[in-house]
């Protein structure tokens, strides 16, 4: 079935429902919005709202004046929730998605999303056309990002209607003429900036880890002046550059105890997610806690899939316990389910396979679950299996409740 014919019809029949209902009313845009993916899995349909100058005034607040709440569609009185119909198709394109080892599912994905742009785009002219509503009318996909926003409007529509989306493109593109050093000392600026100009300092960081290891001198530069320097720690360990230059100056941060908790803590992630856990090991029973237990565990995080990604790899952590066993309880208890595991890739499973025997529980509940969600071939799922059998007979009853957890997804 065709999304984007699919959506144009759900768009523009909830948009002509809504002016039989309110004749007078002066409807100005429509935002198919609460997009819902889950990487590898479910993709859902999203919800559609529609506003007029009126709905919006009767709901616009002290604290939330209308103009606050003109495009934020989940906070509009008039929404259309997805039909059975709608949940049908969501699960054929999951499905579509999923087949096989799932290695469709971004293509998929991104399919799904420029199919609802599309038909953001047509439902606008199709109602522009016959009169339902003015051509200062739009009909938008707000994602959580806005990314998909720009797609369906014309840079005049983007001016008027979301000018900070404008300011944001002309930053990036004056941004984008610069010489590579110069883009980077520009970027480290914008996140350094008390109030961070376009395009941000979250989409700053992030053109910073795209452009990768070649701006890990620039940032290890930084990391020595900065007043926080927990986020250049950070943010050098996504880099993935373990260059001595790199691990000294980590290093000295971590071992700096003029330092604030959170800079120490997230120098020795870093370190940890360059692979260099064993310069923490010497230190342990110095660290403050919490410093001791984010550099043991970032590497086994979601914080390793940032950037560039940190081979699953046990050993490390299984030699760190040995010589500190008494950071055990602390280190299970923050790599308890919930806390947010690394995904592994199939290139790790054989790794993951090998935390099952673990002398650790921490290690062996960790790789129970992150082998649960990866895409095991035929010989590693009987491998898995018989590790699942077996660790519902754990000596430690957090392993044994976590293989009672995991057990159906075993046997898929």
């Amino acid at each position: 079935m065709d999304v984007a014919a699919v959506m144009h019809d759900r768009i523009v029949e909830f948009v002509r429902r809504m002016r039989d209902e309110r004749p007078t009313d002066r409807i100005y845009g429509a935002a198919v919005h609460e997009f819902y993916a889950e990487h590898g899995g479910v993709i859902s349909w999203p919800m559609i709202g529609v506003a007029s100058e009126e709905s919006l005034a009767s709901v616009a607040t002290e604290r939330f004046d209308a103009e606050a709440l003109r495009w934020s569609p989940a906070d509009w009185p008039w929404q259309l929730d997805p039909s059975d119909a709608d949940d049908t198709l969501a699960a054929s394109i999951t499905d579509a998605a999923t087949a096989g080892e799932g290695t469709a599912w971004e293509r998929v994905h991104r399919r799904f999303e420029r199919d609802v742009v599309r038909a953001c785009r047509r439902a606008r002219r199709t109602l522009v056309a016959d009169a339902t509503v003015g051509r200062e009318f739009v009909a938008v996909a707000m994602d959580e990002a806005w990314q998909l926003i720009p797609l369906c409007l014309s840079k005049a529509q983007v001016r008027k209607h979301f000018p900070e989306l404008d300011e944001e493109q002309q930053a990036i593109d004056r941004i984008s003429a610069l010489d590579r050093d110069e883009q980077v000392a520009e970027l480290i600026g914008i996140i350094e900036a008390p109030v961070s100009p376009p395009p941000g300092s979250e989409r700053a960081t992030e053109w910073l880890r795209e452009v990768g290891a070649a701006t890990a001198p620039a940032v290890r530069a930084h990391l020595t002046t900065a007043r926080e320097k927990w986020r250049w720690a950070k943010l050098l360990g996504e880099l993935g550059d373990g260059s001595p230059d790199v691990i000294t100056a980590l290093a000295a941060v971590v071992g700096n105890r003029r330092l604030g908790e959170a800079d120490r803590a997230w120098a020795a992630a870093a370190l940890a997610r360059l692979n260099r856990m064993d310069l923490l090991v010497p230190l342990l029973d110095r660290l403050p806690h919490e410093v001791a237990v984010r550099g043991l565990t970032a590497p086994y995080t979601s914080f390793r899939d940032l950037g560039v990604p940190t081979p699953l790899d046990y050993r490390p952590l299984d030699a760190a316990l040995t010589a500190a066993p008494d950071l055990h309880e602390p280190v299970c208890e923050r790599l308890s389910p919930g806390s947010g595991y690394c995904e592994i890739g199939p290139h790790e499973i054989p790794a993951a396979l090998d935390g099952l025997d673990s002398r650790w529980a921490a290690v062996r509940r960790h790789a129970l679950f992150v082998l649960a969600d990866a895409t095991l071939g035929k010989e590693e799922r009987t491998r898995y299996r018989t590790a699942v059998d077996r660790a519902q007979h754990d000596p430690d009853a957090r392993v044994r409740d976590s293989a009672v957890l995991v057990r159906d997804r075993a046997v898929g």
